[in-house]
């Protein structure tokens, strides 16, 4: 049975999409492959169809996606004469940056199950590995077709998200996307390469630092970031180079976390987990949103402040999260 509502809002999106001539999308502050992947990924797309996009990211490109063609259209400002904004793979406003979050958003394109509705049209869809993933779905019948540098873009962004394929939400609908997006010329082992193999000699020397000082107790493992060891490692970026992937492969552990300090004395906290814990619960305690096994949190306070009051709150999830288990088990 079609769902009237999901009918309605694609047909709305395909009026506003097809309408205007000078679209602007955006994503997120410390944009990650599905956020980038997503604004080439659609930018190519409409551009395609005739139209003049702007693409912007506050934080700019992270050097390990310039690889990937187009980025370099990418900028850190808006120019004048935009008809239509969209946001994509942004759970609220304020990841958008401090400079667009007050930006009036017409199509918000996301699939993180904290998302909060924050545009005059909203495609969220949590049950989707990746942003990219759905625009690899819906571009096509909003009249936008995929070529094959579209393609690899989006692609990239399913890849990354589902680190590798791995992660507990990738399904056959997942794969089928990927195979779709191959047979349209996506290049999957030379995407693999480069955005999830390959490191740059500073994002190894960071997770050397931070590693140093990685901690375990009880099923909970976790390590810092400092202003201190991006300078060190001359490593330039605010992101956390990947580091959390490196984490959450930690055996015997139900949550992992990384503290990445920021220069704002501010804490950007990240949590992975397993299929049992769902850390979108923890870290819309502090503000923050994401996925049941991916979530993160930007926290004003030192590092020290931060760790320890984020630490409690996540091992007191934990204890409550299995005393429920056994409950319900003992039932």
């Amino acid at each position: 049975m079609t769902n009237p509502k999901k009918n309605s809002i694609h047909a709305d999106i395909t009026a506003r999409l097809q309408a205007a001539s000078q679209p602007l999308l955006l994503s997120h502050i410390r944009p990650d492959g599905d956020a980038l992947a997503s604004l080439v990924g659609m930018g190519l797309a409409l551009q395609a169809a005739g139209k003049s996009c702007q693409l912007v990211l506050s934080d700019g490109v992270p050097s390990k996606f310039r690889f990937l063609s187009w980025s370099e259209q990418i900028r850190t400002q808006i120019q004048p004469g935009y008809d239509l904004i969209v946001a994509l793979d942004c759970s609220d406003r304020q990841r958008l940056g401090s400079s667009f979050s007050d930006l009036p958003i017409d199509i918000n394109i996301d699939h993180h199950i904290t998302n909060e509705h924050f545009a005059a049209l909203n495609l969220v869809l949590p049950q989707s590995a990746a942003t990219a993933a759905i625009l690899a779905q819906f571009l096509p019948l909003w009249g936008f077709p995929l070529d094959a540098q579209s393609s690899n873009a989006l692609l990239m962004g399913i890849l990354t998200d589902t680190i590798g394929f791995r992660t507990s939400n990738v399904s056959a609908h997942t794969l089928r996307q990927a195979a779709r997006l191959l047979e349209n010329g996506a290049h999957l082992s030379d995407l693999y390469e480069r955005a999830l193999v390959n490191q740059s000699f500073a994002s190894c020397r960071l997770w050397g630092l931070a590693l140093n000082r990685l901690q375990k107790k009880g099923c909970l493992a976790w390590t810092s970031i400092t202003l201190q060891d991006r300078k060190q490692a001359g490593y330039s970026g605010r992101d956390d180079a990947d580091l959390t992937n490196v984490l959450s492969a930690i055996e015997n552990i139900d949550i992992s976390l990384l503290f990445n300090e920021q220069k704002d004395r501010t804490i950007k906290v990240s949590w992975r987990s397993g299929a049992e814990m769902d850390v979108s619960k923890i870290s819309q305690r502090f503000g923050g949103g994401g996925h049941p096994p991916a979530a993160g949190a930007e926290i004003s306070g030192s590092l020290e402040e931060v760790e320890e009051m984020v630490l409690k709150a996540t091992s007191e999830y934990v204890q409550e999260k299995k005393a429920q288990g056994e409950n319900e088990h003992g039932k």
